[in-house]
Order: C-alpha cells, then structure tokens, then sequence
C-alpha cells in the first residue's frame, strides 16, 4: 500500500470531519449491500452543559471501557481521566493540571497495561506517565521531545503501541519521520517500529510563540485484545486496513478500490478543525484549536477504526453524515454494516467496542459528550 503516516497527535494535524450535509447519490449507492445492517441507538450520554460541573468535560480526547465496564474518559483541557461506573455514576478522578508527580499539562491519551495499570500520554508535559493497579501515580519518564508517544493502544505483553515523532535539523530546516512503534516503559525509545515515514515540520516564531507545523498524512490505529495492531491511513484515494501480529509480521485485511467522493458545498462551508501546539520562552505549552476553511474537496474513504471484543475491525466510513461502520474479521471477510442514525449530523466522532459500545465526540457543535450505545430492538 502507498501511502504515508501522520500520528493523530495535537500537532496541527488537519482533521477531516464527518459532515452534516446530505449524502450523494454515489454515496447511497455505496451502501447497497446483501450484508446484514444493524443499527445501534444511544441509550445515555455523559456530559451536561451547566450546572453539575463534576460531569462537564473540556475536550473529550479518548474514552475506554476498562474489564469491569467502567467508562474512562480523558480530558486534556481539564488534565484529568475521568472513570464512571457502567451506571454512568462518577466514581473517581485521576490526575488534575500540574507539573508534579502523578499531575497533567495536557493529557491526549491513555492504554491499559496487561499487567494492570495504565500509561497515560501527556502531550502538554513531554512524558508518559505510569499508574499502578489501583491507579495511583507509579512513575514518569520525561524529556521527550518534541512530544511525548501519542494515542497508547495496549500492546503484546506488558508493551503498548503508539505514535511519536522522530525530529532532526537539517541544512534545510527541521525534517525527521513519524513513526508507529512499541513501547516497553522502560525508555524513551521504541523497542519495535511497525511503520516508519517521513515527514515535514515548520517552526514559526511570533512575538516569542513558536508554533510547531507538521504536515504529513493522517491515520488510525487500534490493537486487539491479544495486541495485533490495525492501522489505516485516513486518505481520501485509498480503502485499506493492515495487520501487524504481536511479532510484528505485516499483513493486509481488507484493501479495495476506491473512487473519490467529492464534498457538498455546505460540507465545504462548515470548515475542519485545526489543532496545534505553541510554545513560549518559558517552556510552557499550550494547544490552540480553530476551524478554519476546508482545502479539500473531498471525503476521507476511511474515518475511524476500531476493534470489538472479539477482535472483528469496526472500519467506520467518512463520506456518511450518518455513522457507518464496515465490520470485519481478521481475514477480511465482511461481516455487517452498523449505522447509528441517532448520531445522523454529529461532528467529531470517535468510538470504542471493546468492552462495550460507545461514542464520544472530539470536536462538538455545542458541548462534549459521551454516548453510552447498545443494539435497536
């Protein structure tokens, strides 16, 4: 598969978001199949607007069922890991903003550990940050730079997989490759490199700010619950999810031809998200997010991936206001179709479903929220 790798980090990644026009002919076409559709409906949300402050989130970054069905949900603005019983009942906190032991900058994401335990990816502080059993603070490894491993999935063994960024200066300026690695939390660096590309980065400086550019190519990945990893690129020319087995060796699920679906003018008109990191003298770090106008005329073929407890890959679809899901198994057979007509419209969505169903939604129109999901009647 051609294609290049962009981590789904804060670095001013270009984010393509689900749009609330109506869909295309082409794209009805699209979704004419003998495979079973099965529909989900949300049941619950977390997450109020007012009032209740305890259940009011900033941004919502990742969300993860834990083995007894608690609801984690990572606040980076906030720099706190919510956990919420299966009842939606808020049970505890993890973390707050900080720079000491066990304390945020800007958390962007977190993995279980097999052993027990979690790691947590605080973008805003440079470090990965350790949780025993109990989930209280372990240990810390700092210093990355420019940004601490992004996106931790949980990995074969005691490792977990994420994505990071290998910086360099050349005569030209800064250049250096992203990377999808695995990590043992013993050092900074990768034990294993599953994909490895090139990249470009801008620096910027303005009244003392430095503000980091990075351009490259946006992509997914996800890991089952014996830590196969998923990866897919998030283009708009090209259909394919790879595997990578625990021991690393590759292999594709499913790959398909693709044809480009243009966007709807009111598509282009509702603009994408741009998120960045800015620096000042003082080391401090602070993420700026904004919508700004739509370059590109056309919808991502794939929007999100996610695993479900059996390891089948949900391949969520990007050219669908409504929430659709091709759902496959390890060898590439099509399983189902899944929509979520409930959440027809909603901008920035992301999933998880394994351990449970639910939504949550990155980049809202009014306030985050989470959507606890289950199958219609």
């Amino acid at each position: 598969m051609k294609s290049a790798l962009l981590l789904v980090t804060s670095l001013t990644a270009l984010l393509l978001l689900p749009g609330c026009g109506e869909e295309s002919p082409e794209v009805e076409a699209r979704e004419e199949t003998t495979i079973d559709t099965l529909t989900l409906t949300v049941t619950d949300t977390i997450g109020v607007l007012v009032g209740d402050s305890t259940q009011e989130f900033a941004t919502l970054l990742k969300v993860r069922f834990d083995r007894q069905g608690n609801i984690f949900a990572m606040d980076g603005q906030k720099a706190t890991l919510s956990v919420f019983s299966p009842e939606c009942e808020r049970l505890r906190t993890i973390g707050h903003l900080g720079s000491g032991p066990g304390e945020f900058q800007f958390p962007s994401g977190f993995a279980f550990l097999r052993q027990g335990g979690l790691v947590v990816s605080d973008y805003g502080g440079h470090a990965l940050c350790f949780f025993d059993s109990s989930f209280e603070y372990d240990s810390c490894i700092a210093g990355f730079s420019p940004v601490a491993p992004v996106e931790p999935v949980t990995g074969p063994g005691g490792s977990f997989v994420a994505g990071c960024l290998d910086l360099r200066v050349t005569d030209e300026g800064y250049a250096g490759t992203s990377d999808l690695g695995r990590y043992t939390g013993e050092g900074m660096d990768p034990e294993y490199i599953y994909r490895s590309y090139p990249l470009i980065i801008e620096f910027t400086e303005s009244n003392g700010e430095v503000r980091v550019n990075v351009q490259n190519v946006d992509c997914v990945w996800e890991a089952d619950s014996a830590g196969s990893v998923f990866f897919a690129v998030r283009v708009d020319s090209t259909y394919c999810v790879e595997l990578f087995e625990p021991d690393g060796s590759a292999g594709v699920v499913v790959e398909k031809d693709w044809e480009r679906i243009a966007k709807t003018p009111e598509e282009m008109a509702e603009g994408s998200l741009n998120e960045g990191m800015s620096r000042t003298d003082d080391g401090t770090t602070s993420i700026r997010r904004e919508v700004v106008e739509d370059v590109d005329p056309y919808h991502l073929a794939i929007g999100t991936l996610n695993v479900d407890s059996e390891g089948n890959v949900w391949v969520g679809q990007g050219y669908t206001s409504t929430p659709t899901f091709e759902v496959y198994d390890r060898e590439g057979n099509l399983l189902r179709i899944v929509t979520i007509p409930d959440l027809k419209g909603v901008r920035g969505l992301r999933y998880c479903f394994m351990g449970g169903m639910l939504a949550y939604d990155y980049a809202p129109l009014d306030y985050p929220k989470i959507y606890l999901l289950e199958h219609a009647n």
